[in-house]
């Protein structure tokens, strides 16, 4: 979400050290490509599979691909971290590795010997001059406990242990589960009750016909008035969230349903942005959200942010899967917007294999294939100039 003010590295150990914290998580089998800018700015991060870098077929493509999205980003040099938990004497034999070294410095001047870093298990080190990899230089205990490290925990940012931490996870009590489970059945059918003495339930008059401008042909005030029930519902679960209070696993439930409604939906993700008075129309949710999405819109604020997805994650955790999956497609929009693209990918294919076919996060997915940043994060040239600097 937010990133420090300012942080000054000034070896190539610490660049090591702060990729992780830039990912989320710490890579296994990978490769990490940091783009180096003018004035020596860091720049896009990226993460490869090894496996795919090192792919006889696959990897000079990719290669080619990442070279292309770092010339846009405006990066005069890229800084290559190799992930692997072999052996660091095994590293020269292995084909994925000799594979995916030879495509990089076949394409590319990124990882020209000495070149590139490697991190194991438990030690890290330059790759070396020789085509043989050099012995570690240092413990990858020390990067995690340097000042670097210390800083970017300061600032809020953590690291997961594997890139398959970043998923939400199902709660482990049963009784809390059945009882959400309960709350939305009862909710479901207080909904469907509703929706048929309201015609339908269009939230636009004609919608559910595709008439524009059309008038339904049947009073919606009670219609709207549930949809505003589930906002002031969501408004009291966040509430309880950031005073750290228990979240009622009924609520949850009854929460699940309410996000089953499109209106309900765009009001929820439009809180993240900015706090409403009541449920957005279309139109005002479409403003809303494009101050997120567009170039100059303001970046997430954590006080916000985190208290409302740690209501979509408890809904998560304790509501049938697929009553989840709307909630974590959710989450992987707001992820998407914190910059937080690992998490992001994580959540919308969690949301996607739930519930096939989620709007939200098949659009998360698509922003991430297009490597589309959100709004704040490409406003201006100067304010992708600020940040972290290289001394």
């Amino acid at each position: 979400m937010e990133t420090p003010a300012r942080i000054t590295i000034s070896r190539a150990e610490d660049l090591v050290a702060y990729l992780p914290y830039q990912l989320g998580f710490r890579p296994r089998d990978s490769v990490v490509l940091l783009g180096l800018g003018p004035g020596r700015r860091l720049g896009m991060v990226s993460r490869v599979d090894l496996a795919d870098l090192g792919h006889p077929r696959l990897g000079p493509g990719i290669v080619r691909e990442m070279a292309a999205l770092m010339a846009d980003d405006g990066s005069a040099d890229v800084f290559v971290v190799l992930y692997s938990d072999l052996p660091r004497g095994q590293l020269h034999r292995d084909p994925v590795v000799r594979c995916a070294l030879d495509n990089l410095r076949a394409l590319t001047g990124w990882c020209d010997p000495p070149g590139p870093w490697v991190v194991g298990t438990r030690t890290y080190g330059c790759w070396g001059l020789d085509e043989e990899c050099a012995h570690a230089t240092g413990a990858v205990a020390e990067l995690e406990q340097g000042p670097l490290a210390a800083t970017m925990v300061l600032h809020g940012f953590s690291v997961a242990a594997d890139r398959a931490s970043l998923t939400v996870p199902r709660g482990t009590d049963p009784g809390r589960r059945r009882t959400a489970t309960r709350a939305a059945r009862e909710a479901r059918r207080r909904r469907a009750e509703v929706q048929a003495r309201c015609g339908g339930g269009a939230a636009s008059p004609g919608a559910a016909f595709g008439a524009v401008g059309a008038v339904p042909a049947v009073d919606q005030q009670e219609m709207a008035e549930w949809r505003e029930a589930e906002r002031r519902r969501w408004v009291r679960l966040v509430a309880l969230a950031r005073a750290g209070s228990p979240l009622p696993e009924a609520e949850l439930g009854r929460l699940a349903v309410g996000l089953e409604d499109n209106a309900v939906r765009d009001g929820v993700l439009c809180s993240f942005v900015r706090e409403l008075p009541r449920l957005p129309d279309p139109a005002a949710a479409a403003q809303t959200l494009d101050l997120a999405m567009l170039p100059g819109g303001p970046p997430p604020e954590r006080d916000r942010v985190e208290p409302a997805s740690a209501v979509l994650r408890a809904l998560v955790a304790c509501t049938p899967q697929r009553s989840g999956a709307l909630a974590l497609g959710l989450l992987a929009w707001v992820a998407w917007w914190c910059a937080d693209g690992a998490r992001a990918d994580v959540l919308a294919q969690q949301a996607l294999r739930a519930r096939p076919g989620t709007r939200l996060a098949e659009l998360v997915d698509r922003a991430l294939a297009a490597h589309l940043p959100p709004g704040w994060a490409r406003s201006t040239a100067e304010d992708a100039a600020r940040g972290t600097v290289i001394r």
